[in-house]
Order: C-alpha cells, then structure tokens, then sequence
C-alpha cells in the first residue's frame, strides 16, 4: 500500500491580503516620504538661516520660499525652492554661478535624509505587510 498526504487549504484569506498589499504599501510609504520632505525642508531651513540670511533686494527671504508639494501621481512629495521676485536665485544659490561660489542647502539636506529616509520606508513597508495579515 503506497504512502499519500492530502494537504487542503483554504487561500481566500492569504489571497485576500496580497490584493491589500500594494494599497497599503502605497500609502505607507507616502506618509514615510512625507515625512522625509519635511525634514529635507527643515535642513534646507536651516542652511539658508545660516548661509544667506539677509533678503534679497525685493525683500524676500530664500527660505521663506522653500517649498513641500504632493507629486502629480500622488505617490510622494517634492521639495524645491522657489523664489518670486528672482526665479533662478535658488540655482543660483545651490550651484553657484560664475561670479559667485555656490552655497547648496536643498541637496545636503537631501543626502542626509537618505539613510533615514530608507530606514523610514522599510519600516513602513514591514508595517504594511503586518497590518495585511501577511507579517509574522
């Protein structure tokens, strides 16, 4: 007589928690990136307070233009810096021009998120995958 293992398993709730994946990875990973914005934000602050106090000749603060904005697709966010009266003076700021040495803020602050920034996604991610039932 040959040995056999019949093995039944009911997948609908594993099946169920895959389709609740990618929505819930999504948005996890949306609120880690803003959160990440905002401390990019922060730094960018902080490096034009130290570097570029005074306004510009309209009056205007450089960090008074920084900015935080959701992505087109809805899926992050951006930070940039704006400035009304001179448009180009956060480039000119960041990169320098040929008459005037550069003085970056958004970029460093950027790369000193980074790390962070991917602790704060796999978190997230390990969350998402948790709280669909798929964690263990």
């Amino acid at each position: 007589m040959s040995e056999s293992l019949i093995v039944e398993v009911d997948a609908a709730d594993v099946l169920a928690a895959l389709a609740a994946l990618p929505a819930a990875a999504a948005a996890a990973v949306k609120d880690a990136s803003e959160v990440t914005a905002k401390a990019i934000a922060d730094g960018t602050d902080r490096r034009f307070a130290r570097r570029a106090a005074g306004p510009t000749r309209g009056g205007h603060h450089t960090a008074e233009g920084i900015t935080i904005e959701e992505t087109r697709d809805g899926g992050g966010f951006l930070v940039y810096v704006k400035s009304p009266q001179l448009p180009r003076l956060p480039t000119w700021l960041e990169f320098g021009t040929k008459y005037s040495a550069a003085h970056p803020a958004l970029f460093p602050a950027a790369r000193l998120e980074e790390r962070a920034h991917l602790r704060r996604v796999s978190d997230a991610l390990e969350h998402a995958i948790a709280d669909t039932g798929l964690g263990g």
